[in-house]
C-alpha cells in the first residue's frame, strides 16, 4: 500500500521518535495529492488519529477525498457551518465519528474548525442508540427523535424523517445509506432492519443503529425552554422586540438558519472541535501561514460568525458576542500546543530561517504532465519510466474504466495488473479510486498517474438505478382529494377520497367520485382497475368538465378519440414500414480510435445509457436511414450518446450537423464537442448568429467542400445557402422547440440521412411501450452518482429570503441563476439585487442583447467571473454550469410546469445540494391553476422526476414529441392513461394481432376484505397499496406483497388477511380463465370464460369422481355442493376445486 511504502522509504518513523507533546514534524516540498499521501503515511505509521486543518472548504473537501482513496472510510470531512441540511447533519456526523473512533482522520477548513460547538458528552446524550432487546418505551424514542430535529411523515423517503405505524418506527439518519425500521414489542426493541426508501421493503437485519441529531443544537424541552428564557432576557436588556416568527419556530422546535447565531442560548457550555480529538491525536497544519491569514480574514469579516444575512439591524443585539460563538485563532493555536503536530509546506525554508531545530523531511513531489487524451505521449513516458525501473501506479475512477485502460495498455505491450499493492521496480499496477490528481516522487522512483491526466477532466461514476416494478398505467401514490380521475365506463369525475362503507352488513373501502350535478359514484377497491388518474394538460379553468352518469357525451368522446388514434397509428405504421425499405448509408463497425475516444468519457456509463448507445450504433450500421429519439432527464448523459454517434460518422468519412434551438445552447455544445474531439483530427465549427458574417461564410464554404466535419448551429443550418459535401448524421436537440418551417425541413432530411433526436421532455414508459416497434426510442433514466435531489421552496417574494439564498450559495463558492422573464423591467431588478447583495458580481442576460455581448456574459458566468446571472428563460435549455447550485425564479406562477422543470434542471448538476426558490405573489395573487402547478413542481423533487411527472402536463408535451402535437387535444378529452390504452389496442389491431384480453374474475363473497384505517392510516398510501395488490400477477408476488405488509405495517389484521385470501382466489381463477366464482352459498359456482385451458377430460374425470356433489350446468358453469357453512370453509373449498382442476387432486 502506498502510505506504508512512503512511511518506510522516506524514513518518517525517525521523525516521530521521542516527539514530545507540542512537538512538530515538518514535511517539505509536498504538492498536490502527495500531501494526502504524506498524511495517510503518518497516520498509518503512528496509528494516531489526526485533525487536518486546511485554508478553505474547497481545499479540505479535495484533501479528504484524496485521503479516502488511500485510507478508505476512516476519513471524515467537517463541513462549514451554513444553513443547509446536509452541512448541519454532516458536522454532527463528522464530530461523532472522530470521537467514536469510526473516522480517525477529520479534515476541516479554518471556517469549519473555529465555531464553538456542542461538547462530546452533550452530543452523546442527544444521540439515540438502539439495538435488539434494549428496553426503551417507543414514546421515549419518539421524544428523542423530535428533539434531534427529525420530522414526522407518513412514509419515510428522505434523510431526517421518521414515521410511526403501531409498534413499527421507521427512521432515516443522514449518516447511513439506508433508513432503518425499528420494531417494538411493548417497551423492548424487538428487531432492526434496513429498508429501501423507494420500495419500502426491508433489505436485511441491522445489529444496532445510532441516530444522531440533525444539528449541533439540542432541541429538548429543557434546552428550548432555557433558550427562550435567555432570548427574552437579552431582548429586555437591549429593548428589542423578538419577532413572533422566531418565538413560534422555537416553540415548535422547527429548524431555521437563525439558530446557528443563537447557539449559546441553547448551550451555555460550548466546546471546540479539539475536544473531540483523543489526547494522543495529531494536528496537521496545511501551510500554517495561509491558515493564519484565512483566520485573520474571518475575524475581520463582519458576517463571519455574525447574524445570518438579511437579519434586520435592530435584531443584531440579540446575537451573543462573537467570542461566545467562535474561538479566536490565537486561542485555538494555544490549545493545540499541548499536542504533537505535523506541518505541511510546499517549500523548504532557507537555511538558518528557524532558530529552533525541529524534525523535518524533504519529500520532493512534482505534478504529472496532463496528457489530455494524447495517448502516444502518455504511452511513451510510461514505457520510459518502466525501463528506468520506476514503480508506476495508475488510478482509474471505476472498475470498468480500469479494465478499459488495462486493455489499451495490453494492446501496446505494456502489462498492468489490477492491485492496490505498490508495484515492483519497473512494474505497473492499476487500482480503482477517486484520486484527484497524480504526482511523481523521483527520489523514491514512484509515479502515480490518474485517468484525469491521461484522458482529461474526470468526473464521478454514475449510480446504477434499482429496477422498479412497473405498475399498469399510472400509480396513485400522489392522488389527492380534489384531483380528477377517469372511470373507463363513466368518464371524467372528481375524486373526493377513500371511504369505508358498510354494504350488506360488511365493511369495505370505496372510492368516492363526484360527477356533474349531484351525481355520485362509490367504486369498490376491487374495481380500482377501472379508475385512472386524469392527465390531460393544463387548462385556463379549474379543471376538465365532469361527465354525467348515464349520459352519452363520454361514449362519444371515446369513439372520437378512437377514430383519431386509428388514423395516427396507421400513419405511424406506414412511415415505419416505408423507412425500412429506403436505402441509407450503412456505417462501418467501431474501429480502434472509437475505443480510445470512448475511454476518455469522464463517467462510467449507466446500463440504460449503454443501451441507448448500442441502439444508435445498431441503427447507424443498418442499411437504412436511422430515426431514433433518445430521451433522458436533464444532465443524464444524452450528449455523450450524440458525441459517440458523431465520432462514428466522421470516422466513416461523413459530416455531422448538430441542430439546437438557441444560440446559447449552440455555444455550450460547441465547447463540449471541441473539448471531446481535441485529440483527434476532427474539425468542429459553430454556425449561429454569434458568428460574424465573414466567419459564417467561411464555415458554409468548409461544409460544402468537406473541410468541416461537424457543425453545430441553430435553425441557420436549415437555410438554403447551407449545403454539405457528405452529410451522414443529423443530431437534433429538443425538436419540439423549433418552428413549423424548421420541422418541415427536418421531415425532408429524415428521408435522406441518419437522424438522432435528443429530448429532456419525458416520454412516459407506458407510452413508450405502447408504440415500441413503431417509433424508435431509447430512454436514459439513471441519475449521476452523488447527484442530490433539488430542494424546492415556493415562497412569497421576500428580500430577506433572496438575500439569504444568494449569500448562502456564495459562501460555499457557488453561483446563482436569478430568472426574471420580463426584459423591460430586468434592469430595475438588477439594481434591486445590487442593493440586497452588493458583494456579488452580477450580470444581466436576455435574448434581445447583441450576440457578442450575450456570448461574453454567458462565457464569463461559465468561467465563474460572474456570481449571479440575472436572466430571462433563455437559460431554459441545455446550459450546464456545475458550480451554479441555486436558482431563484421570479413570478414562478406565470411559467408553465415544463418550463419550471427545465429551469430547475439548470442547477444540481454537481455533487452539492441545489436549491430552487420559486417566488410568487402574496396570497390571492395567483390563479388556482398556477397554485396547483407550483405545488406539483415543489413535490416532485426526486431525481428523474421528469419521468415521475407521469401525472402532469409534461407527459402531454412528451406525447406530442413522440406522436405529434395535434394529439394533445385527444389526450385531454379522455385522459392520458386511457389514451395510451387505446393506442396499444389499435396498433395490435392494425398489425393483425389478437386483442390483449386481461380477465378480471369476479369473486362473489359476503365480504371482500380491506385494509383497516388503523393499520394503514394514510388514505393515499392505502389507495396505492390497493392499486398494487390488484396488479399482482401470481401467487409468488402475492406472498411477497403479504410479506411487505407485515414488514412495513406489522402483523396483518383479519380484514387484510381476508383481502389477500380473496386475491389469491382471483389469481387462481385468472389462470384457469374462470370469469366468476360465486361462493356466497353452500353450493359454489365456477363460471368459465371463453376457451378455458382446462381439458374437457379433466372436467369429466372430476364429474365422475364427485358424482352427486359436482355437476356441469349450462353456460360453462360448474356447481359444487360443499356443505360448507362459513365463508372461510367455502373459500377453502373453492381453492381446492381450482387446485384440482389444475393438478388432478381429488376434491375434499
Amino acid at each position: 500500500m502506498l502510505p506504508q511504502f512512503l512511511w518506510r522509504e522516506s524514513k518518517l518513523a525517525d521523525l516521530f521518535e521521542d516527539l514530545p507533546p507540542g512537538g512538530e514534524v515538518r514535511l517539505h516540498e509536498l504538492h498536490g495529492t502527495a500531501r494526502a499521501l504524506a498524511v495517510a503515511a503518518c497516520h498509518a505509521g503512528t496509528g494516531r488519529p489526526c485533525l487536518v486543518l486546511c485554508r478553505t472548504d474547497e481545499v479540505a473537501t479535495a484533501l479528504a477525498a484524496d485521503l479516502q482513496c488511500f485510507l478508505g472510510d476512516g476519513v471524515a470531512l467537517l463541513p462549514e457551518r451554513v444553513a443547509d441540511f446536509d452541512a448541519r447533519a454532516g458536522r454532527v456526523q463528522a464530530l461523532h465519528r472522530l470521537s467514536a473512533g469510526q473516522a480517525p482522520i477529520l479534515v476541516a477548513s479554518v471556517a469549519a474548525a473555529l465555531p464553538r460547538t456542542i461538547g462530546p458528552a452533550a452530543l452523546a446524550a442527544a444521540a439515540l442508540s438502539l439495538y435488539p432487546q434494549r428496553i426503551i418505551p417507543r414514546d421515549e424514542a419518539l421524544r428523542v427523535l423530535t428533539a434531534a430535529g427529525y420530522r414526522a411523515v407518513s412514509q419515510v423517503t428522505e434523510p431526517g424523517e421518521f414515521a410511526v405505524r403501531g409498534g413499527i418506527l421507521d427512521c432515516f439518519p443522514p449518516q447511513i445509506p439506508h433508513p432503518v425500521r425499528i420494531e417494538f414489542f411493548g417497551d423492548e426493541v424487538h428487531s432492526l432492519r434496513r429498508f429501501d426508501p423507494e420500495t419500502q421493503r426491508s433489505l436485511g437485519p441491522e445489529s444496532a443503529v445510532t441516530i444522531l441529531p440533525l444539528a449541533e443544537i439540542p432541541m429538548t424541552e429543557m434546552a428550548v425552554a432555557a433558550a427562550a428564557e435567555r432570548l427574552r432576557a437579552a431582548a429586555r436588556r437591549n429593548a428589542v422586540v423578538i419577532p413572533p416568527a422566531l418565538l413560534e419556530a422555537l416553540e415548535h422546535r422547527r429548524p431555521i438558519p437563525e439558530w446557528d447565531a443563537l447557539l449559546p442560548y441553547f448551550l451555555p457550555d460550548l466546546a471546540t472541535i479539539q475536544a473531540y480529538l483523543p489526547p494522543e491525536g495529531l494536528i496537521v497544519w496545511d501551510e500554517p501561514s495561509s491558515l493564519a491569514e484565512r483566520a485573520g480574514a474571518l475575524a475581520g469579516d463582519p458576517s463571519g460568525g455574525g447574524p445570518p444575512g438579511g437579519w434586520e439591524p435592530d435584531l443584531a443585539p440579540l446575537v451573543p458576542p462573537r467570542e461566545d460563538r467562535w474561538i479566536s485563532w490565537g486561542e485555538f493555536c494555544d490549545t493545540a500546543r499541548a499536542r504533537p503536530g505535523i506541518v505541511l509546506e510546499a517549500f523548504a525554508p532557507p537555511p538558518g530561517a528557524r532558530a529552533e531545530a525541529k524534525p523535518a523531511q524533504h519529500i520532493p513531489a512534482t505534478s504529472v504532465e496532463a496528457y489530455q487524451g494524447r495517448m502516444a505521449g502518455f504511452l511513451q513516458d510510461l514505457d520510459a519510466w518502466r525501463r528506468r525501473g520506476e514503480r508506476v501506479t495508475l488510478v482509474a475512477r471505476s472498475e470498468a474504466q480500469a479494465k478499459r485502460l488495462q486493455e489499451i495498455l495490453r494492446d501496446h505491450d505494456l502489462g498492468a495488473r489490477l492491485s492496490r499493492e505498490v508495484p515492483e521496480p519497473g512494474g505497473i499496477t492499476l487500482w480503482v479510486g477517486g484520486l484527484s490528481a497524480g504526482f511523481r516522487i523521483e527520489s523514491l522512483g514512484l509515479s502515480v498517474v490518474t485517468e484525469a491526466e491521461i484522458f482529461g477532466t474526470r468526473a464521478l461514476p454514475r449510480r446504477r438505478a434499482r429496477p422498479k416494478e412497473a405498475l399498469p398505467f399510472t400509480s396513485f401514490e400522489d392522488l389527492k382529494e380534489g384531483d380528477y380521475v377517469v372511470h373507463v365506463d363513466h368518464g371524467i369525475a372528481q375524486y373526493l377520497g377513500l371511504r369505508q362503507l358498510a354494504v350488506g352488513g360488511e365493511e369495505g373501502d370505496f372510492l368516492h367520485l363526484k360527477y356533474a350535478g349531484t351525481d355520485r359514484l362509490y367504486v369498490p377497491v376491487s374495481k380500482l382497475h377501472l379508475v385512472q388518474r386524469y392527465v390531460g394538460g393544463e387548462s385556463s379553468g379549474a379543471g376538465p368538465p365532469l361527465d354525467r352518469l348515464g349520459g352519452t357525451s363520454w361514449a362519444k368522446a371515446k369513439e372520437r378519440v378512437r377514430r383519431s388514434v386509428r388514423e395516427m397509428a396507421g400513419e405511424l405504421l406506414r412511415l415505419y414500414a416505408a423507412r425500412q425499405v429506403v436505402p441509407g448509408h450503412a456505417f462501418a463497425v467501431d474501429g480502434p480510435w472509437q475505443k480510445e475516444f470512448e475511454a476518455a468519457f469522464p463517467y462510467e456509463e449507466t446500463p440504460d445509457q449503454l443501451q441507448a448507445i448500442r441502439d444508435v450504433k445498431r441503427d447507424m450500421e443498418a442499411p437504412r436511414p436511422m430515426d431514433r429519439l433518445v430521451c433522458g432527464d436533464v444532465g443524464y448523459g444524452k450528449t455523450e450518446v450524440a458525441l459517440r454517434a458523431a465520432f462514428k460518422a466522421v470516422m466513416d468519412g461523413k459530416q455531422v450537423a448538430v441542430l439546437v434551438p438557441t444560440t446559447v445552447l449552440a455555444l455550450q455544445h460547441s465547447q463540449t464537442f471541441c473539448a471531446r474531439f481535441a485529440n483527434f483530427p476532427i474539425r468542429v465549427e459553430l454556425l449561429s448568429r454569434f458568428r460574424p458574417a465573414p466567419e459564417q461564410s467561411q464555415v458554409i464554404r468548409g461544409l460544402a467542400e468537406g473541410g468541416v466535419d461537424i457543425v453545430i448551429g441553430t435553425h441557420r443550418l436549415l437555410q438554403k445557402d447551407v449545403t454539405f459535401h457528405a452529410l451522414g448524421l443529423l443530431v437534433v436537440d429538443e425538436e419540439q422547440r423549433f418552428g413549423v418551417a424548421a420541422k418541415e425541413a427536418l421531415k425532408r432530411l429524415r428521408r435522406e440521412v441518419d437522424v438522432l433526436t435528443l429530448t429532456a421532455t419525458p416520454i412516459p414508459r407506458t407510452l413508450h411501450m405502447a408504440v415500441l416497434g413503431v417509433r424508435d426510442a431509447s430512454t436514459i433514466e439513471t441519475p449521476p452518482e452523488e447527484r442530490l435531489a433539488i430542494r424546492t421552496y415556493v415562497t412569497p417574494h421576500d428580500p430577506q429570503v433572496i438575500t439569504e439564498a444568494i449569500q448562502r450559495e456564495l459562501q460555499r463558492g457557488g453561483q446563482v441563476f436569478y430568472v426574471h422573464n420580463r426584459v423591460e423591467t430586468i434592469q430595475a431588478v438588477a439594481r434591486h439585487l445590487k442593493r440586497l447583495v452588493p458583494e456579488a458580481r452580477l450580470a444581466v442576460a436576455h435574448g434581445q442583447m447583441r450576440e457578442a455581448t450575450l456570448e461574453r456574459i454567458m462565457v464569463d458566468f461559465y468561467l465563474k467571473k460572474v456570481d449571479v446571472l440575472l436572466c430571462t428563460t433563455i437559460i431554459e435549455s441545455g446550459l450546464d454550469v456545475p458550480s451554479a447550485n441555486t436558482i431563484i425564479i421570479d413570478r414562478a406562477d406565470t411559467l408553465g410546469l415544463a418550463q419550471l422543470y427545465q429551469l430547475r434542471g439548470r442547477v444540481g448538476r454537481d455533487r452539492y445540494r441545489a436549491h430552487a426558490y420559486l417566488l410568487v405573489p402574496a396570497e390571492g395573487g395567483m390563479t388556482e391553476v398556477a397554485r396547483r402547478r407550483l405545488q406539483v413542481i415543489a413535490e416532485l423533487t426526486e431525481l428523474g422526476s421528469g419521468f415521475k411527472i407521469a401525472t402532469r402536463d409534461l407527459e402531454i408535451r412528451g406525447a406530442g414529441n413522440l406522436l405529434g402535437a395535434e394529439q394533445s387535444g385527444h389526450i385531454a378529452a379522455v385522459g392520458f392513461d386511457l389514451y395510451t390504452q387505446l393506442i396499444q389496442e389499435t396498433i395490435r389491431e392494425l398489425r393483425g394481432e389478437p386483442p390483449e384480453v386481461t380477465l378480471d374474475p369476479v369473486i362473489r363473497l359476503r365480504a371482500e376484505g380491506f385494509l383497516p384505517e388503523s393499520y394503514v392510516p394514510d388514505p393515499t398510501l392505502r389507495l396505492n397499496l390497493y392499486k398494487r395488490l390488484l396488479a399482482v400477477p401470481d401467487a409468488d408476488r402475492l406472498r411477497d406483497f403479504a410479506a411487505e405488509l407485515q414488514d412495513r405495517f406489522g402483523p396483518v389484521p383479519p380484514e387484510a388477511r381476508w383481502l389477500l385470501t380473496v386475491m389469491d382466489l382471483k389469481i387462481q381463477a385468472r389462470a384457469l380463465k374462470v370469469r366468476e366464482i360465486d361462493a356466497r352459498r353452500e353450493a359454489i359456482r365456477l363460471i368459465f370464460g371463453p376457451e378455458p385451458p382446462v381439458p374437457p377430460e379433466s372436467i369429466l374425470a372430476l364429474l365422475r369422481a364427485e358424482r352427486g356433489r359436482l355437476r356441469y350446468l349450462p353456460e360453462d358453469t360448474l356447481e359444487y355442493r360443499t356443505g360448507a357453512n362459513t365463508p372461510e370453509a367455502r373459500v377453502e373449498a373453492a381453492r381446492n376445486l381450482l387446485q384440482r382442476l389444475r393438478t388432478g387432486v381429488t376434491v375434499r
